[in-house]
């Protein structure tokens, strides 16, 4: 571990700190390399105090609330780093969602001011006209190019128990819950897979995830500059320009969803392209369940480790592989529980299961939100006797080794059994002509439910619902088996990746 993390006190620290401390200590280091662009760290923290500078002479302070919709660039981070110095919090916005989901993230954050880049010029003026909004908005490199009085010092007082961002879940069965982050929070949980995937300053984070959600934002870049290393940043995921981005700076190491690993696997299966990988140490997955088989082949064919771990955007991580420890965890398994939170798995009296059993998975946390922003009513029902009910349905083994069975919610019932959809996807994937599998419980008079499959086929793959059917029976029992098959060109998908499973009923 770097000698520059061997923090006694993380709590003591803000948000800043450690990045402050790496533009001081290698100031030209890379922070961000995109495209073209090569940003130091030090470039980074001066471009980030000139924003802190424009936004205090708008009178953002202490407490303001400020949103940003924009695409990924080097811009997305010295927007956020400058409205922390500048002592606000920043709410992301997914540029992807729809005028009427933007507006309401923009009401109920009720900000100082709406930060925007050109690319978005025209979702904020839709948005803004379609709904009546009058908040005030401003072009980030407008601000950065304005000439503010005070130079590249500026003294920021932030403390461990600071709002420091509030990103709004995907939303994929509800509204969009706001997550508050502490300053605190994002530290201790930075720190925590900092020394759990040993992240060192030599190190490049791939970073092809949308900013405006947890996983691209906290864990695939603030962990990498608190870290002191680099991320390397896509606007957007597209297999080949990720594979060949990780080949030409040999980056060491990505997080993703299992959608991204199952596509970038599909590109290299179907070309036969090589692509020089040796300087990645391992690929994480997390978001959803992976299926064991597509895991197995992409370590196999791309010749390194993909690995799960568990964190969400309320706890972050809950449970990984760590790279001080051996073995790593067996395929299918998210890992060990991570130092600083504690877990239960209790069955539907709240009764505690057995190894090897599933149950309702409740965390708490050194790394716990406070809670969701400005929603007591979903903060009840989320929080019982300070355990945080994660809506996912687990199990672990006498090893210590951690799995994942799918959402509590995620389940068909169908004539009194229930049936994990994660469970029937994972064997309809082993059918080769299938990319992409999603299950769900279509309603039914007199089951109630039953289980209804909406299959993307690979490119040039034909199947039939009869045949696939005949696949699931030799792998399923018969009331897991799917009723209903549908084909489609693709599966809806949240800005963040996750497939919209209300979309499909």
């Amino acid at each position: 571990m770097t000698e520059h993390l061997a923090v006694a006190d993380a709590e003591a620290l803000n948000a800043l700190t450690l990045i402050d401390r790496h533009a001081e200590e290698r100031p030209d280091h890379p922070a961000i390399l995109f495209e073209d662009q090569r940003v130091t760290y030090k470039q980074l923290v001066e471009r980030a105090t000139i924003m802190a500078h424009a936004l205090k002479a708008l009178n953002i302070g202490a407490g303001s609330r400020i949103c940003l919709i924009a695409r990924n660039s080097p811009n997305y981070y010295v927007a956020y780093l400058g409205v922390l110095r500048a002592g606000g919090a920043l709410f992301p916005i997914n540029a992807d969602l729809s005028h009427d989901e933007i507006a309401y993230i923009v009401n109920k954050t009720d900000p100082a001011l709406v930060l925007y880049d050109p690319d978005c010029h025209q979702i904020l003026s839709d948005t803004w006209n379609k709904n009546g909004l009058d908040t005030p908005h401003h072009l980030i490199d407008d601000l950065l190019a304005e000439n503010v009085a005070g130079g590249l010092s500026l003294d920021t007082h932030r403390g461990p128990g600071d709002m420091a961002v509030v990103i709004h879940t995907s939303g994929t069965t509800a509204r969009p819950k706001g997550v508050v982050a502490s300053d605190a929070m994002e530290v201790n949980s930075a720190l925590a897979l900092i020394r759990e995937w040993n992240v060192q300053p030599s190190d490049i984070s791939v970073c092809a995830l949308p900013l405006s959600y947890t996983f691209g934002l906290f864990t695939a870049s603030f962990v990498a500059l608190t870290a002191g290393a680099s991320v390397l940043l896509f606007k957007k995921f597209n297999p080949v320009h990720v594979l060949a981005g990780i080949e030409r700076h040999g980056a060491t190491y990505m997080v993703g969803v299992p959608a991204m690993y199952a596509m970038m696997l599909e590109h290299v299966e179907q070309t036969g392209k090589q692509y020089q990988l040796k300087s990645v140490r391992f690929m994480a997955s997390s978001g959803a369940p992976i299926a064991a088989h597509i895991k197995e082949r992409f370590s196999q064919r791309m010749g390194l480790p993909l690995l799960e771990y568990y964190a969400l955007s309320e706890c972050t991580p809950i449970f990984s592989f760590s790279l001080n420890q051996s073995p790593l965890p067996p395929f299918g398994s998210c890992g060990r529980l991570i130092k600083g939170a504690e877990v239960k798995i209790v069955d539907e009296h709240g009764n505690s299961v057995p190894d090897g059993t599933a149950g309702h998975l409740y965390v708490r946390s050194e790394r716990l939100m406070s809670g969701y922003y400005l929603d007591p009513e979903r903060n009840a029902s989320a929080f019982e006797d300070g355990w945080f009910n994660t809506g996912d349905l687990a199990y672990h083994d006498s090893e210590g080794f951690y799995y994942l069975v799918g959402r509590d919610r995620d389940q068909v019932i169908s004539g009194g059994y229930k049936i994990a959809s994660a469970e029937v996807e994972e064997q309809i994937l082993k059918h080769g002509s299938v990319a992409q599998a999603a299950v769900v419980g279509s309603p039914d008079d007199i089951l109630g439910e039953v289980v209804k499959a909406v299959l993307v086929l690979k490119d040039g793959y034909q199947l039939t619902e009869s045949e696939i059917v005949a696949h699931c029976k030799e792998y399923l029992a018969e009331h897991k088996v799917p009723k209903l098959v549908e084909f489609r060109e693709a599966l809806p998908t949240s800005p963040a990746g996750k497939v919209l499973k209300r979309q499909l009923i």
